[in-house]
């Protein structure tokens, strides 16, 4: 089954480009990818302990996989 991906959302917050928004000049990170990562493995593999996977981070759901 393939499944397309349907653009024109943004997952996350937003950032502003305001100069005074910047880190150092660049966009700061809004979207921990442990956190992504962390629910894909969860909803696609059924990992419930990813304690030694992303040891001393606990994810917080972003809501990535629907």
């Amino acid at each position: 089954m393939l499944t397309c991906v349907q653009g024109g959302r943004v997952h996350g917050t937003w950032p502003t480009l305001a100069p005074t928004a910047l880190d150092e000049g660049d966009l700061r990170v809004e979207t921990d990818y442990r956190d992504v990562l962390a629910e894909v493995l969860t909803a696609g593999f059924g990992g419930t302990d990813l304690g030694h996977v992303f040891e001393g981070h606990t994810p917080t759901p972003v809501s990535a996989v629907l």
